[in-house]
């Protein structure tokens, strides 16, 4: 019978994270051939998923950068802006939270939730001196 061999690390993907195995992240390092294949477009979905999975489980730093990454690689993910807007609304930052639910809104103006964040953020009374 002939013997398996070990896989080298030349045939293991390289690159951290979900970067490295999709997107070509990973410090400088070459992603497997097969990740070329996977346009951005599907990789900013997994990104807008993986954010949708951190709010869900109150992470919301993780939550916020994984909605970013969407957005960088597919700035027509208006439900990511959307989703950015009410987080950092959370947070209390409300100069971002307007600006995302302002991107949001300019990709998809008749959407009425959209118009009700906008307007419950607009309703919003002003930092006090200690924010």
């Amino acid at each position: 019978l002939p013997r398996r061999r070990a896989a080298s690390s030349e045939s293991r993907p390289r690159g951290g994270g979900i970067d490295g195995r999709l997107a070509g992240g990973g410090g400088g390092r070459e992603a497997p051939a097969t990740a070329a294949a996977v346009p951005s477009a599907v990789i900013a979905e997994v990104w807008a998923h993986l954010g949708v999975a951190m709010q869900s489980l109150d992470r919301v730093p993780e939550a916020i950068e994984s909605y970013r990454r969407a957005v960088r690689l597919d700035p027509t993910l208006h439900v990511c802006f959307a989703n950015l807007a009410t987080l950092h609304a959370y947070l209390q930052e409300r100069e971002r939270a307007q600006a995302y639910i302002e991107q949001a809104l300019a990709l998809d103006a008749s959407n009425s939730t959209y118009s009700q964040i906008r307007q419950h953020l607009r309703e919003l009374p002003p930092p006090g001196p200690s924010d």
